[in-house]
């Protein structure tokens, strides 16, 4: 029985040393816990980039949230990109063998990369002119809720249809007549070609999205009807918002979503 009792407590007491070990230590054991830190500084040269340097210890993987979207795999060292003014949150989120860890920083993006903006590119592309077709209804008045409630659009008179529209890169309009400019109801006489009213190098803003009413995004030219205006010269204001636009057409409201509205198709020249 005593034989028993002594094998009984040798292989207790085996079995007790393969046990891990309880104490503070533990995460030394099986590695040191991570820490999460990293520095995020501007890229010279590049619009909206900045550099991302993780400085974190203990670690083997990361994985970046930079601002939008999810977190994605990465490395130590990436850049993220803000294509539109705001703040954002970048969140780097870390791996070791002792488990995982996470900060942010947050950063404030002060204007607009316009230059690689998608509607921005298209609308500096190419010059645009009314759309002549016939039928097409290319000029049409009304309200926000109803477009065409007060004039549901008829043919184009000659010299609108060689009227030129080209936005430029530096936020500058020019206006090309082509030497006459239809009078609209605000202009003397009334409905009828008259002087050539072309105007270069007009300032101009543009901004993704829309304040209010419909649209993908906001122009606004920096002087009063009639001296300046897209499309006729009788527009409530010059605030206009682009409803649509690829390679090769274009549609442009006028006026606010509580003004009288004017909605403009133009195609690429």
């Amino acid at each position: 029985m005593r034989n028993q009792l002594k094998t009984f407590m040798t292989a207790a007491l085996a079995a007790w040393f393969l046990l891990p070990a309880c104490s503070p230590d533990l995460d030394g054991e099986i590695g040191s816990l991570p820490t999460a830190s990293f520095n995020m500084t501007p890229v010279p040269g590049k619009a909206n980039t900045w550099l991302l340097e993780s400085t974190s210890q203990h670690v083997f993987g990361y994985q970046w949230l930079k601002g939008v979207g999810s977190f994605a795999n990465g490395k130590a060292i990436d850049t993220a990109y803000f294509g539109q003014k705001g703040k954002y949150t970048v969140t780097l989120r870390v791996f070791g063998q002792g488990g995982q860890a996470e900060t942010s920083q947050e950063v404030e993006v002060v204007k607009d990369d316009l230059e690689n903006h998608p509607i921005f590119k298209l609308l500096i592309a190419k010059t645009w002119v009314l759309n002549p077709t016939p039928g097409a209804n290319t000029i049409i008045v009304g309200t926000e809720n109803n477009p065409a409630e007060y004039f549901g659009g008829g043919s184009l008179d000659g010299c609108q249809t060689d009227d030129e529209y080209k936005f430029n890169l530096d936020l500058t309009l020019n206006y090309k007549a082509n030497g006459s400019t239809f009078n609209a109801g605000n202009i003397q006489p009334n409905y009828s070609c008259g002087t050539d009213r072309s105007y270069t190098g007009q300032a101009f803003t543009f901004a993704p999205g829309t304040s209010q009413g419909a649209g993908i995004a906001s122009i606004s030219i920096n002087s009063a009807v009639p001296n300046r205006f897209i499309g006729v010269t009788d527009v409530s204001s010059n605030n206009y918002r682009i409803i649509s636009i690829d390679e090769n057409s274009m549609v442009l409201r006028s006026g606010t979503a509580t003004e009288t509205v004017h909605q403009f198709k133009f195609i690429a020249k």
